[in-house]
């Protein structure tokens, strides 16, 4: 654990930075360490589901228990990834006259989309001027630092909505909500983009992408699940070897003492 002492007065704020970022950090840790946890477990479950499958009945309920276990251990798996991509992710610092602008930029599950980019436009889908656009980080993270002079010129009745994407592809999400700023305040705006807009943005894959992507898997695991049941159909349908039959010994006689001779 990291040492964080506090020198005085001087210090104080810088001090108490440093330990919020320590716990963050430890936090981030923590989670990535239960997250590697889960997915070994689960890796114990599949090991174990597939050996009793070898000789198990295809009814037996240790198989449907270890079935649920394993998609259970993805969900929360899931869920850590989610909760560690949000402590990863640091604010930054702002005076009290700075307006920031900060959220993040998921999918419906909200687990980050990727490194995109994140313009500031009004409710006609124009651009705001003077306001460059951001890149949102791995967490997903995206924020903008104004100054006064930037929000003073936006106005403080304008409704605001984020656009993602670049020239390549851009969206105006269906799901941003639109929001208004205010100098020296803080204003979160959390975006969800649909399947078809990370599609479009090519932020996930489509689904003909990863039905192509995997037919030469499918195919391999086709074959090799074929090969194994017509193998096992005909060690059941193969009559069972029958042990040779012993061959009789012949009695054992006991030889005939030699007469002793007499002397």
């Amino acid at each position: 654990m990291a040492l964080v002492s506090n020198t005085g007065n001087a210090s104080y704020k810088s001090d108490l930075e440093g330990l919020f970022d320590t716990l963050q950090q430890q936090r981030s840790d923590l989670l990535k360490m239960t997250r590697e946890l889960q997915l070994a477990a689960r890796l114990l479950a599949v090991a174990e589901a597939r050996r009793l499958g070898i000789d198990a009945d295809p009814d037996d309920p240790r198989l449907a228990r270890l079935r649920d276990s394993s998609n259970a251990i993805l969900q929360r798996a899931a869920a850590l990834e989610i909760e560690t991509q949000i402590a990863d992710i640091r604010t930054p610092p702002v005076t009290k006259t700075e307006t920031l602008l900060q959220g993040r930029i998921t999918d419906e599950s909200a687990k980050a989309t990727g490194h995109v980019k994140v313009t500031l436009v009004d409710d006609k889908g124009a651009p705001v001027a003077g306001v460059e656009p951001v890149e949102t980080d791995d967490s997903g993270y995206y924020a903008f630092i104004l100054q006064p002079a930037q929000v003073d010129a936006i106005g403080a009745n304008r409704n605001l909505t984020l656009q993602v994407g670049s020239d390549s592809g851009k969206v105006v999400p269906s799901a941003a909500q639109p929001f208004t700023l205010t100098s020296g305040k803080v204003t979160v705006s959390e975006t969800r983009l649909q399947p078809g807009e990370l599609e479009k943005l090519r932020l996930r894959p489509g689904f003909k992408e990863v039905m192509r992507a995997a037919e030469p898997a499918a195919r391999t695991a086709t074959k090799a699940a074929t090969k194994a049941a017509a193998k096992k159909a005909a060690a059941k349908k193969a009559p069972a070897k029958k042990a040779p039959a012993k061959k009789a010994s012949a009695p054992r006689t006991k030889a005939a003492a030699a007469p002793k001779k007499k002397r």
